[in-house]
């Protein structure tokens, strides 16, 4: 069987290009000991492959080099099986490489259960790594408590979106931040949130300081620079502030460009405290998939792809995601169920 994989050529340096990928055909790879042969039917594309794609140890936990398959969370069916448990046409998730079929090893594989509830490009936004990290992200680091003030970064965007929805369901005022007029419409018109603020238009501060004014507890922030700056300048006493991504951070020409947060004192004197994290946090993962199917079935949380047909567009497709031209959780359809 032949394949089409897209190989790492060379690490991206400063911003990104799609030239530190190769589109090329090769065969399929013959399966090892407890690995299974699966046809990707859709791939994530996610901020942390601009990092990834950096080949720095410090941005991922991946082993990834040059002539490597560029690797990402997707969905996909089992075409043959050498691992006990998995069976030809079950249905699959987890991690593997961009590329038509993969030989995964089958401790990155779980089963997907179909359900005519929950559409396929689901499976890659609320119930995926998107999904737990805006639950974990809230409820895990953040300690999400009834009467805290919420403010979300990019919060049109995948993952900030779901924060926003989850923290709205418990009954929180939230108030997302977005850039353009459009994306923060969504914000008040589909996700029902109490304020939006367009950072493109807005003096981020001022207009927090607004919107809030006893300040913000926790702030799910994707974005880092000068965004969370503002945040810091606008927070409550005993604030949490739950790091889940820096995108502005992430195409950068160089690391002499990163911005500088000037007011991180005040976290002292507002006794408050910032934390990073990767995914989920804190062994608590059932029960947050057992939350995010629940608000699912009850309409608060709502399912928003942005699909790409094609494998071979999944590098130029990732520029969406710099750009903030993406309208949902961005994938790639790469075959038919």
């Amino acid at each position: 069987m032949r394949n089409r994989a897209w190989v790492i050529t060379r690490p991206n340096q400063g911003g990104y290009s799609p030239e530190c990928l190769r589109w090329e055909e090769r065969e399929v790879s013959a399966l090892g000991a407890d690995e299974v042969l699966v046809r990707t039917l859709l791939l994530s594309l996610d901020p942390t492959s601009l990092n990834w794609l950096k080949l720095e140890p410090s941005y991922t936990f991946l082993p990834l080099a040059v002539g490597d398959v560029m690797l990402g969370a997707a969905v996909g069916v089992v075409e043959n099986s050498r691992a006990s448990g998995f069976e030809r046409s079950d249905l699959v998730q987890g991690m593997w490489g961009w590329e038509a079929y993969s030989a995964v090893p089958a401790l990155r594989l779980r089963h997907v259960q179909p359900s005519p509830d929950i559409p396929l490009e689901a499976r890659l936004s609320i119930f995926s790594h998107i999904g737990l990290a805006a639950a974990a992200g809230l409820l895990e680091v953040g300690a999400l408590k009834s009467t805290d003030v919420v403010v979300v970064s990019s919060a049109a965007g995948a993952t900030g979106s779901l924060a926003a929805q989850i923290a709205k369901a418990y009954g929180n005022k939230v108030v997302g931040i977005a850039g353009g007029e459009a994306k923060c419409q969504l914000l008040l018109d589909t996700f029902k949130l109490d304020a939006a603020i367009d950072y493109k238009a807005v003096n981020v501060g001022a207009a927090l300081a607004k919107a809030c004014p006893r300040g913000v507890d926790v702030f799910f922030d994707n974005v880092g620079g000068a965004i969370l700056d503002a945040v810091l300048a606008n927070m409550a006493m005993g604030a949490r502030i739950v790091i889940c991504g820096a995108i502005s951070q992430y195409d950068l020409a160089d690391s002499r460009s990163a911005y500088g947060c000037r007011n991180l004192p005040l976290m002292l004197f507002r006794r408050a405290r910032m934390e990073g994290f990767l995914g989920s946090a804190g062994g608590r993962d059932a029960e947050f998939e057992a939350l995010l199917r629940r608000l699912y079935t009850e309409g608060k949380i709502l399912n928003r792809s942005h699909v790409i047909d094609g494998l071979e567009n999944a590098a130029d497709a990732l520029k969406l995601l710099v750009t903030g031209q993406n309208d949902g959780k961005l994938m790639v359809r790469v075959s038919q169920l």
